[in-house]
């Protein structure tokens, strides 16, 4: 028999911290760029506001944007603006900090739950170990992505301790449940499945109907908080409703189907799509049915009926949102976490009846199972829960190397807020697909000299356009429909020239990289007197700077990235190649010392980016033009556009339509322009 248990438990937390934070560390060291995956500005730029603003009431100061948080997401960035505040930290680095906090946090929630599910060590201990390694994938991220839809799951998982079994249920239950209301979309519904389950596991398994009441009672305070989330909305007390919080969830299709009819065969196609999701199916019908069925009798068989019954109803209201919801693995997560519940459990049992003392030997015989069928049961069990917790560990691995590696933002943002220190008398116009990063800054939500382009247009700044500067973006790392727009014009019959000062007579290859052009035959490369037009295509691969972004030291699960692990098809990063472009080269030749060679462009108006390399064929060595990250100084002096025999500056387009920009600072994948003019040919 075990004795101490106090051990395990500490054994438990220490590991479940231990592989989460390492996790968080590994995923955010040396994290390229302000934020990871793309919806973290929204998460920063709201904690951005509180921190300046942090009694909410802004009196009348003029906002550079209308604020964006919702009163059913505010109390996570409510709290960490008011820390931020009080500790004097940055958004960005309180957004780091939370966590953190949050990982300790749940490490208490759990030990708290675990404890009073089952007090044996066997059990605290299997949960922790799974616990450790929990994660999630695609529209939910697990322990990994600590934002709102995390503490929601925190306090879920603290309503259960508090209905099912604390003494004063309803009193620490209607504090968890306002919480759970004013921290994610979801908490509407985590309350009313804390609700409705307290109220069928006391009426129906405890033959107790006074907390029924009770349970109307908070049932009527979750109406209320929405009702009075509306009014405050109507009377523009607050800038979003719940109800428009939901419209990320609601389905459009279904709702515009007409006839009932219609209605269930998209609702049934949406259920089965639901069930059909790996997610889903591995645990219900597939590998590890065997874990969840088995967990759920032994719940059933020892009468902890509290779980069976949160069990139910989260399936039941998965099935329910499938045809309703967008996105419904969003509701998967609570489900997954309580079907892990039931697992560790399962597997405890096991364990105890295999390594432990004869009283769950004796519970099998009275079972009326023969020992030799329980003991190959018990075996059976334990071989697919090692199989369980190695497929865990993979999808950890497997996820926070992604996150870390995705949407990364390669962004000098301490220049640009320096830049506009040193210039307070001009307006910077920001072009973004994500502006809430920029909200995030320091500052910038009262900020006069930050502008988006519905606050100003082409024609005023074109009355006084040294009063401004643009911010445009091009992310060379993001998926195409967010890089941004900033890009290189060259009109119909223009040239680009680059500079070949210094370089010697012989032979040459120019390549055009990764410049978004699908085909460049119209273009013609003049050098001196002589005339190039073979190009050759091939495809480049974009490969994703990460020197430095492995730390010195990591757990064994994050060192093989490159090689399949064992019973895997795929390694979880083969190599560091972003994505595949097309490189386009053609071979020329110097005769004689040049100051310039000229793309001439006789295929329409082109706009592109990426890098234009000249290689030196006979001594090695090549001239790089970077439109990307190079230095603003080389893409100011050493090329440049030639119309109608006059040299222009290089024009890039991505602010205004029609209007060109020249470049004046480069902070990587986001640059400062000064305004050149309206449309082309410049009147």
């Amino acid at each position: 028999m075990i004795k101490n248990n106090r051990w395990f438990y500490f054994v438990g937390i220490l590991l479940f911290l231990f592989v989460q934070l390492t996790g968080i560390w590994y995923m955010w060291y040396e994290h390229p760029g302000p934020v990871g995956l793309d919806d973290a500005g929204w998460y920063m730029s709201n904690i951005e506001y509180f921190r300046e603003f942090p009694f909410i009431t802004r009196g009348s100061t003029e906002l550079t944007s209308p604020p964006i948080y919702n009163i059913n997401k505010i109390s996570h960035p409510l709290l960490f603006g008011w820390l931020a505040f009080v500790f004097g930290t940055s958004a960005e680095t309180m957004y780091h900090i939370n966590f953190y906090v949050g990982i300790v946090l749940m490490g208490f929630v759990l030990v708290a739950l675990f404890r009073r599910i089952d007090a044996s060590p066997w059990f605290v201990l299997s949960a922790f170990v799974l616990f450790a390694f929990y994660e999630g994938k695609g529209s939910y991220h697990g322990f990994s992505w600590v934002v709102p839809s995390f503490y929601a799951i925190a306090l879920f998982l603290s309503g259960i301790v508090v209905f099912f079994f604390s003494q004063r249920p309803i009193l620490y239950g209607f504090l968890v449940i306002l919480l759970l209301l004013l921290t994610h979309s979801t908490g509407i519904y985590l309350a009313s499945i804390l609700l409705l389950s307290y109220m069928l596991n006391e009426s129906v398994c405890n033959r107790n109907g006074k907390p029924l009441i009770a349970g109307f009672i908070l049932s009527g305070i979750v109406v209320s908080f929405f009702l009075i989330g509306e009014y405050l909305y109507f009377k523009k007390m607050i800038p979003a409703s719940i109800t428009l919080s939901f419209q990320s969830y609601h389905k459009g299709g279904f709702a515009f189907v007409e006839g009932w009819g219609d209605r269930f065969i998209v609702a049934m196609q949406a259920i089965y799509k639901t069930v059909n999701m790996y997610d889903f199916n591995k645990y219900f019908y597939g590998l590890y049915t065997p874990l969840v069925g088995y967990g759920l009798f032994e719940l059933i068989r020892k009468r902890k009926y509290p779980i069976v019954w949160l069990f139910v109803l989260l399936f039941a209201g998965l099935i329910i949102a499938s045809p309703l919801a967008r996105f419904p693995m969003r509701f998967f997560y609570p489900l997954e976490v309580v079907t892990w519940i039931m697992i560790a459990y399962g597997i405890s049992v096991n364990l105890k009846r295999l390594f432990g003392n004869s009283m769950e030997e004796l519970d099998s015989v009275k079972s009326g199972c023969p020992k030799l069928t329980q003991r190959v049961i018990d075996i059976g069990i334990i071989v697919i829960a090692v199989l369980f917790l190695y497929n865990a560990i993979h999808q950890k691995s497997d996820h926070i190397t992604y996150v870390k590696y995705s949407n990364v933002r390669f962004f000098d943002k301490e220049r640009l807020i320096e830049i506009m220190e040193q210039n307070p008398d001009k307006r910077f116009v920001v072009f973004t697909k994500m502006r809430d990063v920029y909200l995030s800054y320091d500052g910038m939500w009262q900020n006069p000299q930050l502008l988006f382009p519905e606050k100003s247009d082409p024609e005023t700044i074109a009355q006084s356009p040294s009063d401004y500067i643009f911010i445009a973006e091009n992310h060379r790392y993001l998926d195409e429909n967010k890089r941004g727009e900033a890009q290189v014009f060259v009109p119909d019959s223009a040239s680009i020239w680059l500079s070949v000062e210094g370089l010697k007579p012989g032979r040459y290859r120019l390549e055009m990289i990764d410049t978004g052009l699908s085909r460049i035959d119209d273009i013609q490369l003049f050098s001196g007197e002589s005339v190039f037009s073979s190009w050759q295509v091939d495809d480049y691969p974009v490969r994703f700077p990460d020197e430095g972004m492995t730390p010195p030291v990591l757990p064994p699960w994050y060192w093989q990235h490159d090689k399949p692990w064992l019973l895997k098809k795929r390694p979880i990063r083969r190599d560091n190649v972003a994505r595949m472009a097309k490189r386009h080269s053609c071979e020329f030749r110097i005769e004689r010392p040049l100051e310039i060679i000229t793309l001439l462009n006789y295929d329409g108006d082109l706009s592109l980016n990426g890098i234009i390399r000249i290689v030196d064929l006979d001594r090695g060595g090549s001239r790089v033009f970077d439109l990307y990250w190079g230095d603003e100084r080389v893409l100011k002096n050493d090329l440049g556009m030639i119309y109608e025999g006059k040299r222009y500056p290089l024009l890039w387009s991505g602010a205004y339509p029609g209007m060109l920009m020249t470049l004046e600072k480069n902070f990587r994948d986001v640059k400062a322009f000064s305004f050149h003019s309206l449309g082309w040919p410049v009147q």
